[in-house]
């Protein structure tokens, strides 16, 4: 692209010297006027021809100073090699405008996704000992009344959290270890399940959308 535009200002440039080249044409069609041989003297048309050639010689010995139209080229390549700076600077702001609105949407994203888990991560141990409580079996009447109390709590609990994008992973007796959501705690002797297996759950573990903030708790057989 840039190539194409400094095409088209050198053939400008070149279509303009061609229009001002009127002096040189002119002096091409002037008719040369005939002069008599016999009143000009040999000797003397040998000398002005030295004195001519000594005058060329000692012009080309000196620096030739640029034309108009040779300032007017330079002029054209310094415009062209800064707006071209100019373009590439614009084009990298822009980028950087759209990187910086692109990270800020990210993040944003991300802390509406994610703003809760400080809270939720605080939460989730007094949760599990409710449910705790929960599996307990009183023979006292009273007590079972508060805990059905505490049960509906709970629901309403785990209701708001689900809400929120909280979800309780599910772990079984017997599933394979998997380090992404689970935390071995201890290695257990038992025929239930296979060696390297889970044997016992020994805490809940919960994902904030598609992020684990609590792995399960869980012993595995030797």
């Amino acid at each position: 692209m840039e190539k194409e535009k400094y095409k088209k200002v050198f053939d400008l440039i070149n279509n303009v010297k061609k229009e001002l080249n009127i002096d040189s044409n002119l002096n091409n069609n002037i008719p040369k006027q005939q002069t008599d041989n016999n009143n000009v003297d040999l000797n003397d048309k040998t000398n002005i021809k030295h004195e001519k050639d000594s005058k060329s010689d000692s012009k080309q010995s000196e620096e030739k100073p640029l034309t108009s139209i040779e300032l007017l080229e330079l002029e054209f390549v310094d415009l062209l090699e800064t707006n071209s700076k100019l373009e590439e600077q614009k084009l990298m702001a822009v980028a950087d405008n759209q990187n910086t609105v692109r990270r800020y949407q990210n993040e944003a994203a991300s802390v509406r996704k994610y703003g809760g888990e400080k809270l939720a991560t605080e939460l989730l141990p007094a949760i599990d000992m409710f449910r705790s409580v929960l599996k307990t079996s009183p023979d006292n009447p009273e007590i079972k009344n508060y805990l059905i109390g505490f049960e509906m709590i709970i629901n309403q609990i785990d209701q708001a959290l689900s809400n929120a994008g909280l979800s309780m992973i599910q772990t079984k007796i017997g599933d394979e270890l998997d380090p992404n959501i689970h935390n071995a705690i201890d290695q257990i002797e038992t025929k239930d399940v296979k060696s390297g297996r889970i044997a016992a759950i020994v805490s809940n573990g919960y994902r904030l959308h598609d992020r684990v903030i609590k792995h399960v708790g869980v012993k595995v057989a030797k």
